[in-house]
């Protein structure tokens, strides 16, 4: 057929024609057995009445409703339908009296098609009650159990009392990247202390590493932001080492605050590779990957671009897209949107699993319950700040039977704890380089802090804003006080003069009394101001002496006033 030829009209066409062609345009769309019954349906009418049904003839229009285009009433009416309704959702419910109650086993769509026929008193079609039934998924009633109760699980985790056992871990985010202090894009991931038995999380911060020092500023901030009850209370992170570094601090706290049948943190690590351990926390993370989404509309002004990474379920790798957004680590803690995160969890409810059963409730009121009705300890800023220097890396080291300590090709000498060390034998223990001392710790797992050592000359380099800052110790105050007064210091002939005796408010009384004196020396020398700083601190190791002398009384001598 030339493109300037038209169409014939179907109506010129023969009767026969006109029905293939409808027909055909009726069941164009169907296949296998649908298509096979239509077609032979159709073709049977229209060999027995030699008329086309009005449904190919709809079909030619572009109407294709089947029944309805027929001109046939549906074949379950609306009063029909509600009636069914109803009595499939009374029925699955003891409490409902509009129907009697069916257990679960006899309740068959056949039952219900023999009521509604008795009850309409006319023939109603078991097929479209069936075909009812799965179009608006009624089955829900069909199955509803007899009683709500679950039944007993074969196996389920223990059930924990509030505060019995506190899980700590940590999460990398899944679905973002921020750029992290080097310029460079990297997962953030979020460190967590749950607790168990209410499910309340206490404390939860954005990092890029479960680091050593990461994790103890986290636990300072658990122990300031937490009431806790006068007991023994179990903490378990997993075997991370960051986390392990954790039993110093702990030491540390149960020497200081733990009483007998009172407060007690007892250490209590997952094992490796061993998730159940921590299965309630491992099972929040999903909620918080969940969270990332609204972490990324929060900062979608932020976003840079969104590419498609990997990541891996239960063995399988699954295809995801991650969105960078241009903000670093502080700016995502300080926007608040994980303390949001934190507070909608702890103030709503949940459901939980307990013994095998589900429950539901709101944590923070089950904490709070919990805790009104026993006797509680909170921690103070000034108990616990000092716990970060257990969060710096360790090494090896020994401290000599004179207290000195080799280190990088330095010698660092004992300043505060010197007391603590064998003067007989060389001591083993763990240090930490900050700031151009070292932190001592005892040479064990759980190790306390025990001392400072100080170099034999005060550092050059400024310190990095990176680092927390630490207090100086009393020695460093002297020294500092010194300097001020135009001295230059030797560490280790004040190191010496400090185990001898000589306090900061010693120093501060020695100085006051000569001050008059040095400055009349300092303008004789008429020397540089290296040198004459040399000989002003040689003077005042000369004056501490002398104090000391005057001072000093042998243990048992009688004092003046007894001697004859």
């Amino acid at each position: 057929m030339s493109k300037d030829e038209k169409l014939p009209e179907i109506s010129s066409l023969p009767l026969d024609d006109q029905f293939t062609i409808l027909l055909h345009k009726k069941i164009m769309h169907k296949s296998g057995a649908a298509r096979r019954q239509a077609k032979k349906y159709y073709t049977d009418k229209y060999k027995k009445t030699g008329v086309i049904p009005k449904p190919l003839l709809l079909a030619g229009q572009g109407i294709m409703e089947g029944r309805k285009c027929s001109g046939r009433a549906r074949v379950l009416c609306d009063r029909v339908k509600k009636r069914f309704v109803l009595m499939l959702r009374a029925s699955s419910d003891p409490e409902d009296p509009r129907f009697i109650f069916i257990t679960r086993r006899a309740r068959t769509i056949k039952n219900y098609h023999k009521w509604l026929e008795e009850e309409f008193g006319k023939k109603i079609s078991l097929p479209a009650l069936r075909r009812y039934v799965k179009q608006t998924k009624l089955s829900q009633y069909l199955d509803k159990p007899d009683f709500e109760q679950q039944p007993n699980a074969e196996n389920y985790f223990d059930t924990e009392s509030v505060f019995d056992l506190v899980q700590v871990d940590g999460c990398v985010c899944e679905y973002l990247k921020i750029k992290n202090e080097n310029g460079k894009w990297q997962k953030p991931q979020v460190i967590e202390f749950y607790d168990t038995g209410s499910r309340y999380m206490f404390v939860l911060d954005f990092y890029f590493s479960e680091s050593s020092l990461n994790s103890v500023q986290l636990f300072i901030r658990f122990l300031l932001d937490t009431r806790f009850p006068t007991k023994t209370i179990r903490l378990r992170p997993d075997q991370a080492k960051g986390f392990l570094n954790l039993k110093r601090p702990i030491n540390e706290l149960n020497l200081k605050f733990s009483m007998p049948a009172g407060f007690y943190m007892k250490p209590d690590f997952s094992r490796v590779a061993a998730a159940k351990d921590k299965a309630h926390l491992e099972s929040s993370h999903r909620s918080l990957h969940n969270f990332e989404i609204r972490i990324i509309k929060n900062f979608q002004d932020r976003i840079v671009k969104i590419n498609p990474e990997y990541t891996f379920k239960r063995g399988r790798k699954e295809q995801i897209t991650v969105t960078y957004l241009d903000i670093g680590i502080d700016e995502l803690n300080q926007s608040g949107i994980i303390e949001l995160y934190r507070n909608e969890h702890n103030n709503q409810i949940h459901h939980f699993s307990q013994e095998g059963q589900t429950m539901a409730w709101i944590p923070a009121q089950k904490l709070n319950s919990y805790l009104s009705a026993i006797e509680t300890i909170e921690f103070m800023p000034q108990q616990v700040e000092e716990f970060i220097k257990y969060g710096f890396d360790k090494t090896p080291a020994t401290v000599s039977k004179k207290g000195i300590i080799t280190y990088h090709n330095q010698r660092y000498y004992v300043a505060v704890g010197a007391e603590k060390f064998s003067r007989h034998r060389s001591t083993k223990v763990y240090i930490s380089e900050v700031d151009g001392k070292l932190l001592i710790f005892d040479h064990n797992h759980d190790g306390v802090f025990l001392a400072e050592a100080l170099a034999q000359k005060a550092p050059q380099k400024p310190k990095r804003s990176s680092e927390p800052k630490l207090p100086a110790n009393e020695v460093e105050q002297i020294a500092e006080f010194l300097k001020n007064k135009g001295m230059l210091v030797d560490r280790p002939a004040l190191i010496d003069r400090y185990h001898n005796g000589v306090s900061l408010a010693v120093a501060t009384e020695i100085y006051d009394n000569n001050k008059s004196r040095y400055e009349n020396f300092a303008l004789k020398l008429d020397q540089s101001k290296q040198r004459s700083g040399v000989a002003l601190f040689n003077a005042f190791l000369v004056d501490c002496q002398r104090y000391q002398r005057s001072t000093y009384v042998a243990p048992y001598a009688p004092s003046g006033e007894h001697q004859k």
